[in-house]
This record gives structure tokens, sequence and C-alpha cells, in this order.
């Protein structure tokens, strides 16, 4: 068979399913990879949400601790008081650092469609079937 004849409209339909097979086997690839991106960082995120609490409890034991050792010491008992400072309340819960994951995520799935897309119309407008080919096997590879 010449692979330089012009290409049929058979061969030419099947070329764009080859395609659109491709794409959807990436589709359901980034669907499990985007799920997994979400329980990876779910417990971290839950991690973090929690820490806002625990230190708030810290510093409410932390007043009261203060408030008890102050009326120790007015009963004339002598105390250390120990306490241990806290510095540091992080501001991001680990939202933003999933968010910003999702996002590239989702930008080079866009850019994976974009090529998929592309390479359909090519295949359509091709003129060859080894033409057709290799913007089957750019996207497929």
């Amino acid at each position: 068979m010449n692979n330089n004849e012009h290409i049929t409209e058979d061969q030419r339909k099947a070329f764009a399913d080859l395609i659109r097979e491709a794409e959807r086997r990436f589709e359901k690839d980034f669907d499990g990879y985007f799920d997994s991106i979400k329980r990876d960082f779910a417990p971290k995120v839950e991690a973090r949400s929690r820490t806002r609490n625990l230190f708030e409890a810290v510093r409410s034991m932390k007043a009261k601790l203060s408030e008890a050792l102050g009326q120790l010491r007015s009963m004339g008992y002598h105390v250390d008081d120990g306490m241990i400072a806290i510095d540091y309340e992080p501001q991001d819960n680990g939202r933003h650092e999933l968010e910003a994951i999702q996002q590239e995520a989702v930008e080079q799935r866009n850019v994976r469609r974009l090529k998929f897309r592309k390479a359909l119309f090519n295949v359509l407008s091709a003129q060859t079937v080894d033409e057709a080919r290799q913007l089957v096997e750019q996207v497929v590879a």
C-alpha cells in the first residue's frame, strides 16, 4: 500500500478515533491523578485546620495556668511556671499548596487537551495516510 496516496474518509475517521481514544484514556488517568492529589492532601489539610484549634486551646490553657500560678503565688507558694512559648502559628492550612498543585494539574491537562484537539483537526484535514499517522503518533505516544 502506498502511504502517500490521498487519505480516505474511512482512514481519516479511524485516525480521528485513535486520537479520541487516546484523549479518553488521558482523561481517565488525569481524573485518577487529580483524585489522588485530593486524597494525599486531605489529611494534611485536616491536620493543619485542627492546628488552629490546638493553638487556641494552648493559649486558653496558658491564660488559665498563668491565672492559677498568680493565685498560688499570692497564697505564698513558690511556683516555677515552666511555660512553653509558642511563637509560630501557620497562616496557611495547606489549602494554598493543594490549590496550587491542582491548578498546575488542570493547566497541564488543558495543554494536553489542546494538543488532542489540534491533532484531531489536523487529521481531519490531512491529505495522506503518512501525514495522518504522524499526527496520531505525536499525541498517542
